[in-house]
Order: structure tokens, then sequence, then C-alpha cells
């Protein structure tokens, strides 16, 4: 076979940097601030989701009455940020993102945040230009667990969904993915160990551990996992309507 038969898509968020743990923190310190505690539960579960599933602002703003939760968004962020300059990528990113140049494996980032929130800690981690696609919450108009993201990265990287192996740290990450038609591998950190990982194909405690020749063997041998070859992907663009994954 002549080049590639696999692309390698990863979130971001809890998968390629530590940020849900950092704002784990964050939001701690905010809510303390004002006398109040995080509910570190539903922040949790909301893990992979949007704010509407969990907005920690909006809920914060309701109980101090002193500041909106715009204000509150942006002292959280101030404090994210100031933590995140100091952090580098998470164990075996970048053993897998250099694995995977080498052997050509085209390289994607599927995320539920904003470009905004993605792209300069690419270019922190001296990562950016390593991925061919990224696609991002501006690009779709459904978020995780809607496949819209994987049917975009698919897309704009030219390849089926069942060619991609896919690297996701929540259950509504791992959802998402497997809508798709992509194998998905979960990789849970400390904080979404709790999350539903029953439709991965494959999980690891950590990407350091990521063995590529055994998980790309895993991929090719479910039934109907094709090559790379480009199909026509139905997915929603931001703004569109519903999306409709591919049969």
């Amino acid at each position: 076979m002549n080049g590639p038969d696999r692309a390698l898509v990863l979130d971001f968020d809890g998968l390629v940097a530590d940020t849900e743990v950092l704002w784990l923190a964050a939001l701690s310190e905010l809510y303390r601030t004002f006398g109040h505690t995080l509910p570190v539960d539903r922040y949790v579960e909301s893990i992979g989701g949007t704010l509407d599933d969990f907005d920690p602002f909006e809920h914060l703003a309701s109980r101090c009455g002193t500041l909106n939760a715009k204000e509150l968004e942006e002292r959280g962020e101030e404090r994210f940020r100031t933590w995140m300059m100091y952090e580098d990528p998470l164990p075996g990113v970048r053993r897998l993102v250099a694995e995977a140049t080498r052997r050509g494996l085209p390289l994607g980032i599927a995320s539920s945040s904003k470009a905004s929130s993605v792209l300069p800690h690419l270019e922190q981690f001296g990562l950016l230009n390593s991925f061919n696609v990224i696609a991002t919450a501006d690009d779709v108009a459904r978020l995780k667990p809607a496949p819209d993201l994987y049917l975009t990265a698919a897309r704009q990287l030219g390849v089926k969904p069942s060619a991609i192996v896919a690297f996701e740290d929540s259950g509504r990450g791992v959802h998402a993915a497997t809508a798709a038609g992509a194998f998905c591998v979960a990789v849970p950190h400390v904080l979404t160990r709790s999350h539903d990982f029953t439709a991965a194909h494959h999980r690891l405690s950590s990407l350091s551990l990521c063995d590529l020749d055994d998980l790309l063997e895993r991929a090719r041998s479910l039934p109907g996992r094709g090559g790379l070859g480009a199909a026509t992907i139905a997915c929603a663009p931001s703004g569109a309507g519903p999306a409709v994954p591919p049969p």
C-alpha cells in the first residue's frame, strides 16, 4: 500500500493539555473568593461538553450577586491563563505526534473549545504546525457528544471517518468519535475516570503508554475499517441545521 491508511485525531482539553484540571483550580479559587464552593460533581460531569451543560459563571453570579457572569468569567480566565503559561503538553503527546509525523500519518484536532482557546496553547507547545487540521467549536453547529467535529475533521483531512483513530479523555468525546464512525481510544484523566467509556474501542491509563503499532492494528482489524479514501461526509457547519452521520 502506498502511503498511510489511517489518520489520528486528538481531543485538546484534557488530552493534549491539562486544561480541565487547571480550570477546576481556577474556578475553585474564584468561588472561594466570593465565599462559595464550586459544585465539583457538576463541573466534572460537564467535561467534554459546553456551558449549556453547566455554566460555572452563571451559577456563581446567581449566588454572589456582586458581579455578572461575564465579569466572573474574565476573572476566572485571568487565573487560568496565568497558570497555563507554565504548562507543557500532557505525557505522551509529543511522542505520539512525533511518531505520527515520522510515519506520515495525517494529524488533526477535534475540540469543543473555540479556536481562540486552542491555537495559542498549541503554539505555546510548539505543536501548532504539526496538525494538518484543527476543528473547533467555531466550525460546527453541534458540539460533542454529536459527531460533527469528527465529521468535519474527516472532511477537512479528506478521509473517511472510519479511517480515523481518535483519542478522547471524556465520555462525551468518546460518543462523538464513535458516532462519527471513528476507532476511539479513551484516555481518562483524574477528573473523568467516572465517565462512561463503554463505547470506546480501547482504553489507556495514559497517552505515554500508547503503542501506535498496536492501536493501528486494532483499528484495521475492526469490520468496515477501510483506508484513507475520501468520502462524502454530511455534517452541519456552524449555524446550519442538524448533521446527519454517514451510514
